[in-house]
């Protein structure tokens, strides 16, 4: 992904359950608590957005259960460089294009 671009953090089961109280951490640092919603959108993206991401939330089923998701990496890279050909001509640099992307962070089974 580019400085600049758009991303969703989405955190659900693996399972048809719904979950709430849906807390998103970068490393051990808590992003942020939803009550209801379940995605966490970063933008616009930042080289310090880079770095490791999970969530948590309460599984609704007839015993609540609190389920962590396994860390995830989000890295960001920042934008091409301008290089310069020996004729003094400018062109970019050659770079992989980044798609937008929509990361799903499962919640492991109980």
């Amino acid at each position: 992904m580019l400085e600049g671009d758009t991303v969703t953090l989405r955190c659900r089961c693996r399972r048809e359950m719904s979950v709430t109280t849906v807390r998103f951490c970068h490393g051990d640092k808590e992003v942020r608590m939803y009550l209801l919603g379940t995605e966490l959108s970063l933008s616009p993206l930042q080289l310090n957005h880079s770095g490791q991401y999970h969530c948590g939330g309460w599984m609704n089923s007839w015993l609540p259960l609190w389920a962590q998701s396994v860390p995830m990496t989000v890295t960001v890279h920042g934008p091409p460089k301008l290089c310069t050909a020996s004729s003094s001509l400018a062109f970019l640099c050659p770079s992989l294009t980044f798609p937008e992307y929509l990361i799903v962070l499962w919640c492991p089974p109980s």
